[in-house]
Formats: C-alpha cells, sequence, structure tokens
C-alpha cells in the first residue's frame, strides 16, 4: 500500500513539472487581456499554477484507472502498448471535456495564434495526451533501475 501510494505521488510530480512547462508555453495562446482573464501576474501565477495542479489530477487518474484495468499497481514495471494507448484516449477524452466546458461557461478564450479545430484550442486539447505518455515514459524508465 505505501508503495502504490509512493508510485502515485511519483506520477502525480512527473505530471505536474511537465504541465507546469506546457501551460507556460501556451498560456502565450491565450488572450490575457479579455475578462475572465487578466493580464496579471499574480493572477497568471494562480491561473497556471491551478491548471496544472488539475492537469496532474487527471493524469494520476488516467494512471489509477489504468491500474483499475490491469488489476494492479505493477503493470508500471512492464508497460504495454495498450497502456500508452489507454493514456492517449484517456488524455484526449478528459481535455475535450474540459475545454467544452470551458467554452460553454466562457472560462477562456484564446488569441488570434491558437490554431483551433472546431474552435477547441489544439495546445489545450493535445496536452493531457502528450504530458501524460511523457510521464509514463518517465515512470516506467524510473522503475526500470
Amino acid at each position: 500500500m505505501k508503495n502504490n501510494i509512493k508510485l502515485i505521488l511519483i506520477i502525480f510530480f512527473a505530471a505536474f513539472f511537465l504541465n507546469l512547462f506546457w501551460e507556460n508555453l501556451h498560456s502565450l495562446l491565450y488572450d490575457w487581456d479579455k475578462f475572465p482573464l487578466q493580464n496579471n501576474v499574480y493572477f497568471y501565477v494562480y491561473k497556471i499554477l491551478k491548471s496544472t495542479f488539475i492537469d496532474a489530477i487527471f493524469i494520476s487518474l488516467i494512471f489509477l484507472l489504468n491500474s483499475l484495468f490491469r488489476k494492479n499497481f505493477q503493470w508500471i514495471k512492464n508497460v504495454e502498448k495498450r497502456d500508452y494507448i489507454v493514456f492517449v484516449v484517456f488524455g484526449l477524452i478528459f481535455s475535450f471535456i474540459i475545454e467544452i466546458k470551458a467554452k460553454i461557461l466562457n472560462m477562456w478564450s484564446y488569441n488570434e495564434y491558437m490554431p483551433l479545430i472546431f474552435g477547441i484550442g489544439f495546445t489545450p486539447l493535445i496536452q493531457l495526451a502528450i504530458t501524460a505518455v511523457i510521464a509514463l515514459f518517465i515512470i516506467k524508465n524510473y522503475f526500470k533501475n
């Protein structure tokens, strides 16, 4: 049990730092001058850290879901192609839900540089899938040693 909690924390922190990097990079594609965003450093830091924390929670949830499918936590020592597929599929599903909710509730807006797919930002749409797979790759290699 103790090892499982440690594993979840490792995944959470790997996902957190990957998403912190991603959030900062693609924050340039949002319109920070348009409500409800604010062009203010304190607001920016809060918003980026909050988004990063939520992203890390989602990736940890994907890990837990995959562990449920695999019926244990030890699959991380023998990652298979299907594990990567689960991470990509759930990452895309969660991102899609987040972006649709944000669009409906007007939680943010994109600037003219954000590539769109059906009115949804491309970089946030692929974010969880990509950062989840990278986190999985890092963790897999961590446990090989």
